[in-house]
């Protein structure tokens, strides 16, 4: 049953075994208790997940208890903290309750009360996550609206600049009148393409909140993310795997529009993109990880002002300036916004080191397969 009710968590922390071991027999049929015997303990175990209630006993070895509460609070802020207090030591509890504890209780105190504080403690927590995620649901709306709005006033005109320059190019300039031409279109084009990056944005939180799950296969899928890629230019090659034609139900969507972007951000510096897809059995669970990677994407690590891996999502990192187009177009933005397109739909985007350090792009989400 408690597996079940996941915000139903306990963290007790106290440097006493004998009262970990107490609160422990007593909560155990109703709550998912988890003991830490330090402050320093507890904030660990709090960095890796969220506990809706802590007891938390003021005087221990190590932090004190009012520096644990500080940083507890500082990690999650919804996170509902009770103080554990000797008589004698009311004032630091008072104190406790101005850094945001959510109550405080006097040893030795009653079973009964004690669960009457913690059962209340988890409903507010439940409560302010609610309204919390409502209140920011609403917003995306708003932002997303404002978003929506935005690209459609810039798109209007920049439609026209861009049709006006194609018919400038057309006719008889001389040398630096066309390298004007030149840099309009390039301008504009690099505009459209953070609209673009904008409206990809929006559709990834609009298919988030509509939940669409679809039966797919991942050839079908990749398939379709880079026919309207493919050129003279440009050869995209996807790799024959057995795992292409399972039948598998999943955000399809989402994945498609993940594959495209990481190739049309490859086909950049790449002039022949390779593209796997895989699907991995977990026996822990009923779903299974869906894994794209894309490789030759000519991006060395050491090289083309990348240091760090991580340094490619920073919104602000330019790769090089194309010398055909002059422009330094922001690999940041392009892979920030697949990450948060696989986030909306529980999964993620990342990068690692292939042969000869260069830099392959890994897609990874949860599919369920069907028999």
């Amino acid at each position: 049953m408690i597996a079940e009710r996941p915000h139903r968590k306990v963290l007790v922390v106290d440097d006493e075994p004998l009262v970990r071991e107490t609160l422990d027999y007593c909560l155990n049929d109703e709550y998912d208790i988890t003991a830490a015997a330090s402050g320093e303990e507890a904030i660990e175990l709090s960095k890796q997940e969220d506990f809706p209630v802590v007891l938390l006993d003021l005087r221990m070895d190590g932090i004190s208890g009012l520096e644990t509460l500080r940083r507890l609070k500082q990690l999650h802020a919804m996170q509902n903290v009770v103080i554990l207090t000797a008589y004698e030591s009311t004032e630091s509890a008072i104190e406790a309750l101005n850094l945001g504890a959510y109550s405080y209780l006097t040893k030795p105190f009653r079973q009964n009360r004690l669960k009457e504080v913690i059962s209340k403690g988890i409903q507010d927590y439940d409560q302010n996550t609610r309204r919390t995620r409502e209140m920011q649901q609403r917003l995306m709306g708003v932002h997303d609206n404002f978003l929506s709005l935005l690209c459609h006033e810039f798109n209007t005109p920049l439609t026209s600049i861009l049709g006006f320059s194609e018919l400038l190019s057309e006719v008889d300039l001389d040398e630096e009148q066309k390298a004007w031409v030149h840099n309009i279109q390039n301008s504009g084009s690099h505009l459209h393409d953070i609209l673009m990056e904008i409206v990809d944005y929006i559709g990834a939180s609009h298919l988030a909140s509509e939940g669409v799950k679809e039966d797919f296969t991942l050839r079908n899928v990749l398939s379709k993310a880079v026919a309207p890629l493919a050129s003279r230019e440009l050869v995209v090659r996807l790799e024959e795997d057995e795992m292409l034609d399972l039948r598998l139900r999943g955000a399809s969507r989402s994945i498609q529009m993940i594959a495209r972007k990481l190739v049309r951000i490859a086909s950049h510096q790449s002039r022949n993109v390779l593209l796997q897809g895989n699907v991995e059995y977990m026996s822990d669970t009923e779903a299974q990880r869906l894994t794209v990677v894309v490789k030759n994407t000519g991006l060395i690590q050491g090289r083309s002002g990348i240091s760090r891996i991580e340094q490619l999502f920073e919104p602000y990192f330019f790769r090089p300036t194309e010398e055909s187009t002059g422009f330094s177009k922001s690999l940041g933005l392009e892979l920030a916004t697949c990450r948060r397109i696989a986030e909306y739909a529980d999964g993620t985007v990342d990068c690692r080191i292939g042969l000869n350090k260069e830099i392959e792009f890994v897609a990874t989400l949860l599919v369920d397969l069907i028999d």
